[in-house]
Parts: C-alpha cells; structure tokens; sequence
C-alpha cells in the first residue's frame, strides 16, 4: 500500500489529557486505496465494486452500505450477482482526510465519564462508537471492547456439538463461546474443506490474563473484510 495507515488503539478505560477530536465509528470495512492494485482491505486484500479514487478523495476510507452485512458482501463479491448491494460514492467515509459527516466535535481533557458520556450519546443515535484523535494517535471507543484475532486451529465439538465445530484457537487462547448451532455447522465444513486457518474472527472478552490471553472469550462474529493474505494449509487434530 502507499505509505501507512492508522491502527486505532482500544481505550484503556482512563482519562485524555489535551484536546482530542472525536469521530464517529461506522461498522463498515476499511479500504486503503493502492495506485496499481486499486482499493484494498487492512490486510492487502482486493475490495470489489467501490468507485474509483479520484484526485483529491480520500485514500482511507470506510465503506458502509446501511449495514455490516450487506457491506462485507458488496466488498467482497467478485462478480456481481442481482443482489449484490451497490456501493455509491455516498457510501464511502473518508478517514484521512476526514469525511464532515464523521465528526463528532473536540473533547478537551475529557475524564472517564466524560468519555462514557459521548460514547452514549452516539450509541443512542445508532452509531457503533467513536474514534479520538490527537495527531497520530487514534482512540477507539465502543460499548464493549472487541478484538479481530486470526484462527490457527480447530477441534470437534462433543455430545450434542458431535459433528460440528466445538472451538477454535488463537493466539489468544481458543475461543468456543458465542458460535449459533448454524454457524457451528458452516465452519465446521469450512474447516474440513481446509479453509478456516487463517480466517479472521471478533471476539469479546472480559480482559486479558497477565500472559495475553482471553478471559471469558465470547465468539462476536466472522471478519471476512480482514483475511490475512496467505491461509495456513493445515489443520489441527
């Protein structure tokens, strides 16, 4: 990609010192524009269907088409389908510079309530949270903290779970909590067809122990707008 692009921190549940900028946070997917390969994810990989950059537009952005869902399956579809969602310049939130539409104001040594204050008042409007800047350092601020961790293994579920997926690790310790009996079902086949390594996936969690791992991990969903470039072709037993 053309130069770097911010990674917002979580909040540490602390106070800010100085003056920061607010930004609301939208569910949507990163796209980072690349002069020869066009609009790319986080993680390198090609975004479809989003309109060409264009001189003085923004080359980091987030592309949100009224929902999580219906933007991953714009993004990510190489050939459209009729129902594939239509992605219109409307759609795309510059982040750098920043899009008029994401700004939520300055906050001036804010203290935690402050903080909590705002984050509830751009939930109560539906917005998923807010991002604080101050240069380059950016903040993000949600109700409940999540993390985007990538699965390096799997093990079959038992007893009514026989068949289906019971759990899947990470770096950060195995994750089996939170999956519907569906979506048990769906990654189970995706990790015989030796296609879940490598796949990307939030997950919530009280804090982490001293060694970095999961405390009551919760499985949030499937990030497919973060595939890591390279999957693992392997599988646990």
């Amino acid at each position: 990609m053309n130069g770097e692009f911010k990674r917002p921190r979580s909040w540490n549940q602390k106070g800010l010192a100085g003056d920061w900028l607010a930004t609301i946070k939208i569910d949507g997917v990163r796209a980072i524009w690349h002069e020869e390969r066009g609009w790319l994810s986080r993680a390198g990989n090609p975004l479809y269907n989003i309109p060409s950059w264009r001189p003085g537009g923004p080359r980091d952005c987030e592309v949100f088409v009224g929902n999580f869902r219906d933007t991953v399956r714009a993004t990510l579809t190489k050939f459209v389908k009729g129902d594939t969602p239509v992605i219109l310049p409307a759609h795309m939130y510059g982040l750098e510079p920043l899009d008029p539409r994401l700004h939520w104001g300055t906050l001036t040594n804010p203290t935690p309530d402050d903080i909590l204050a705002q984050l509830r008042r751009a939930n109560g409007l539906g917005h998923e949270g807010l991002v604080v800047r101050q240069t380059d350092c950016w903040i993000k601020i949600k109700p409940e903290e999540t993390h985007d961790v990538t699965i390096t293994g799997f093990v079959e579920g038992r007893g009514r779970h026989l068949g289906r997926l019971g759990y899947v690790t990470t770096a950060n310790g195995a994750v089996g909590a939170g999956f519907t009996d569906t979506e048990r079902e769906i990654l189970w086949a995706e990790a015989k067809a030796k296609r879940l390594i490598g796949q990307t996936i939030e997950v919530s969690c009280m804090q982490f122990t001293p060694n970095g791992q999961f405390r009551h991990p919760f499985f949030v969903r499937m990030r497919p707008d973060k595939l890591i470039l390279e999957r693992i072709d392997r599988s646990t037993r």
